[in-house]
């Protein structure tokens, strides 16, 4: 399978709202863009609730779990936020953003507060850049990270493991 050879890799938490409705989703396809300002790309399902939220409110954040985390992110990612509530089924503590709407994940290493800057639909995806507005880092930022072997088998890993 093409994604294969890009195993194992990190997963991130992406949360996203309107004045209706909040989703949160795991997404392993990520990365950082640019330093200067700033800015992420993320790549999303086109039928992504979290997606159809990014566009409309045209913002969105990036939460670096733990591993303390797994199932939750297990869960974010095996179910749609259109079928169920997933912060009320994982029990996700939220917290509120200073420059977005989106809730940030208060258990995380690190929270990103992104404002759209561009989007486009590559295939059955749509990549989304962010402009990083703020930034949170936690305590447990020294907790091992969170990272996909594949097939959804995650594992966590310290950063000077890396």
């Amino acid at each position: 399978m093409f994604g294969e050879i890009f195993y194992p890799r990190q997963v991130v938490l992406v949360t996203a709202a309107t004045s209706e409705k909040s989703n949160v989703t795991a997404v392993e396809w990520f990365m950082p863009v640019a330093q200067k300002p700033p800015i992420l790309a993320i790549s999303l399902s086109n039928s992504s609730l979290t997606l159809d939220l990014i566009c409309t409110s045209l913002e969105f954040a990036v939460a670096v779990p733990t591993e303390k985390m797994k199932e939750q992110v297990l869960l974010c990612g095996m179910t749609s936020g259109k079928f169920i509530d997933k912060f009320a089924e994982t029990k996700i503590s939220t917290m509120k953003a200073k420059k977005i709407s989106a809730p940030l994940i208060a258990d995380a290493a690190a929270n990103l507060e992104c404002k759209v800057r561009y989007y486009s639909t590559q295939g059955d995806y749509t990549i989304v850049l962010g402009e990083v507005v703020e930034a949170h880092f936690s305590k447990s930022s020294d907790e091992p990270l969170l990272f996909n072997k594949g097939g959804k088998e995650l594992f966590g890993l310290k950063k000077d493991q890396l």
